[in-house]
């Protein structure tokens, strides 16, 4: 049955057929008006279409689970749907009240365009980590079952078409440019990927969004019968490398990737790294792809020791400490200087105690997060349940030093702040590398740290 993308039809049914048969047709109609309301902010959300494809998918195939089917004539009316089952009724009830209760948050949690977000006016960027709630429920959406009717609602919403063009078309882009992005251009996952790309790797990306071009369903639907997949983006290192989304499909996802370190190496093959200014190499510069490669080596050999570095042996020790050494030299400059902001997770440290997230027998997450240019909060959770948190502010020095001073000690059980006392202490931070996704520091300590994903 073909599904318009206007009000679906009511149907009338003789009374030989069984209701179910009319209620997955009825459900199928109803999911498609679903996926073809846009967000506020233009695009579809791919939030309502894994969501919706979770609640509905059951449903569907109660109506068309059995072998045999009666013989059912769907007759088209202009008016209401004539002695409809109260089955039928309610369940087309549910499921447009869930579709507006979606719709109503998403429009609620929709962002206002601004300085702090970089004019951003699509889906909440947080729902792009790797941890959020919208990444679970991409995850479980595919595949199995949910995946093949999410490509059934893609295929619904591109229509006909060729195949045989649209692929060219596929084809043709990702073998005319080293990096290529299948995005919608109001989906966070999209601009993370992004985001990362561009701006951490330095790579000119091709981007094809989905969502403007006028083939853009058509080719998000023969990528979703290439790769299994039709969530966005689908990020490609030309015909025989799919690097996958955001977080996940592909090789990983593109997030994922540059969180193990392995992004730029891919890159590096593809010959997509952005090379060097000529007078660099006359400066004793590095190139892009030498610091890659140090960043690499300090973090494998940091992902060998404990969590947070806590009882990291000496040998061990001594190989980090030479790989910051060797990174070091290749620091921007300035990098006292350089803005901060966002969360960062404590990859590995030398330090004793709290500092190191060591609380007893215990060793918990430690992340750093910057409130405004001179506020931040270093915090240590232990076992989702306990938050300890040290609010301090930052004062530069010089290029290279930063005083930081504590303020406050904050103590939370199960989210809920259980009280705080004013803190005391302060010392001089040397700055050993930084740049967009890494630090390397002294307390005197050695800390490494590394934007969270």
């Amino acid at each position: 049955m073909e599904l318009a993308t206007k009000a679906p039809t009511s149907y009338t049914v003789q009374p030989s057929s069984r209701f179910r048969t009319v209620t997955a047709h009825r459900i199928e109609d109803v999911y498609t008006t679903i996926a073809m309301r846009r967000s506020p902010s233009g695009s579809h959300s791919e939030s309502i279409n894994g969501l919706a494809a979770v609640v509905l998918l059951p449903l569907a195939t109660l109506g068309r689970s059995s072998r045999r089917r009666p013989r059912t004539m769907l007759l088209a009316t202009s008016g209401a749907v004539k002695d409809r089952p109260f089955f039928d009724q309610a369940v087309t009830a549910g499921v447009k009240a869930f579709e507006a209760a979606e719709l109503s948050r998403v429009k609620a949690s929709s962002e206002t365009p601004s300085e702090k977000n970089d004019g951003w006016s699509g889906e909440p960027l947080e729902w792009a980590e790797s941890s959020s709630l919208a990444q679970k429920v991409s995850t479980i959406s595919q595949s199995g079952p949910v995946a093949q009717f999410k490509q059934f609602i893609a295929d619904r919403l591109a229509g006909d078409y060729d195949r045989e063009e649209i692929g060219a078309i596929i084809d043709s882009k990702i073998n005319s440019h080293k990096v290529m992005m299948f995005s919608f251009s109001t989906c966070p996952f999209c601009l993370r990927a992004k985001k990362i790309l561009r701006e951490a790797q330095a790579v000119d990306v091709e981007v094809y969004e989905c969502d403007l071009e006028p083939d853009g369903y058509a080719i998000r639907a023969e990528l979703g019968k290439r790769t299994g997949r039709t969530s966005m983006p689908s990020v490609w290192l030309g015909p025989e490398v799919l690097l996958g989304g955001c977080n996940d499909g592909g090789l990983g996802g593109v997030a994922t990737l540059q969180d193990e370190g392995k992004l730029a190496q891919l890159l590096e093959m593809r010959e997509a790294l952005e090379a060097d200014p000529w007078w660099s190499m006359l400066l004793g510069k590095p190139s892009r792809q030498e610091v890659t490669r140090q960043k690499t080596q300090l973090y494998d050999l940091c992902s060998q020791a404990p969590p947070n570095g806590v009882g990291t042996p000496d040998e061990l020790q001594a190989d980090i400490e030479a790989a910051a050494v060797t990174l070091q030299q290749s620091c921007p400059s300035q990098p006292a200087r350089m803005p901060l902001d966002g969360v960062w997770d404590l990859v590995y440290c030398t330090a004793p105690g709290g500092s190191s997230g060591k609380v007893g027998p215990l060793v918990g997450a430690v992340t750093q997060t910057f409130v405004d240019d001179t506020r931040f909060i270093n915090a240590v959770e232990l076992l989702g349940a306990l938050k300890v948190s040290l609010e301090a502010e930052r004062e530069i020095m010089d290029d290279t030093s930063i005083k930081v001073t504590f303020k406050e000690m904050a103590f939370a059980l199960l989210g809920v702040e259980v009280f705080r006392k004013p803190a005391k202490g302060s010392g001089v931070w040397q700055q050993r590398y930084v740049d967009s996704e890494l630090r390397v520091m002294n307390t005197p300590s050695l800390f490494v740290l590394r934007r969270s994903s």
